[in-house]
């Protein structure tokens, strides 16, 4: 009788580890090839990076017209140290309106309030800040980039709208990043790009949603994830998952 448990526990045993291979394989057969390539990626990107402005998100769909959206401007010098940067980032004022516009104090060491500005009739906000070489530490972008203004948006209108850069020679206000030097130098290169959102009231109905599986592989998968996780019950305790730090960014209202 005892040997019989034992075969019994044994071929249990067996039946779960061999469901949870194959069902790990499964699951990262396709997540391990888009590890793999963002990797190479991120390597690409890091070796091609320069100086520039990032809007995020970099664009989407916006369902909820009546509470608007929040856009942050990036910045990333490439790991270069720059004594300014502005920006103008355009948009449509028949569309979207500014309700407010809030910048990373810990950047630059000055804001001047004549170049800093609003203009809802216009569609156009403007930003800039300046740390005076020799007497502050310069900013550079160290790793992914730093929120330099976060734009809180009201929504007038349904449909389309792109938010834009003010970028060029014949710009009025211009968008720049500038590296310590005699004299100073744009080293913004490139304009930065554009953003597109489409606003709309659609709501997400769950039954158009595709999973990406079949009915029948979806039961499969299913039925894999309640015996894998009976065996993880038997042999495991369950652990406690400590909390994801971050970094708090400080803004000051204008």
């Amino acid at each position: 009788m005892n040997n019989s448990r034992k075969k019994i526990s044994f071929l249990t045993i067996c039946s779960y580890i061999t469901l949870s291979i194959l069902f790990f394989f499964f699951l990262n057969s396709t997540s391990f090839m888009g590890v793999l390539s963002s990797s190479f990626g991120k390597v690409y990107a890091q070796e091609e990076s320069e100086p520039t402005f990032k809007l995020y998100p970099p664009g989407g769909r916006v369902l909820n017209k009546d509470q608007g959206f929040v856009v942050d401007v990036l910045i990333d010098t490439a790991g270069e140290e720059i004594i300014s940067a502005n920006f103008a980032l355009l948009f449509d004022p028949e569309v979207l309106q500014v309700k407010k516009a809030e910048r990373n104090n810990s950047l630059f060491s000055q804001f001047p309030d004549d170049q800093a500005s609003i203009d809802n009739d216009n569609g156009v906000i403007y930003l800039s800040g300046f740390t005076q070489s020799g007497t502050d530490a310069l900013y550079s972008t160290q790793g992914d980039p730093d929120v330099f203004a976060r734009i809180t948006f009201q929504v007038l209108e349904l449909g389309e709208t792109t938010l834009d850069w003010e970028y060029g020679d014949s710009a009025n206000f211009g968008t720049e990043i500038y590296g310590d030097g005699s004299p100073p130098q744009n080293i913004l290169r490139s304009k930065p790009n554009s953003a597109t959102f489409t606003i709309g009231e659609e709501i997400l109905d769950p039954s158009n949603l595709n999973t990406g599986f079949s009915v029948d592989k979806y039961i499969i998968v299913t039925g894999a994830v309640l015996l894998l996780f009976g065996g993880f019950m038997v042999f495991t305790k369950p652990r406690s998952f400590k909390k994801k730090s971050g970094t708090v960014v400080i803004y000051d209202e204008e």
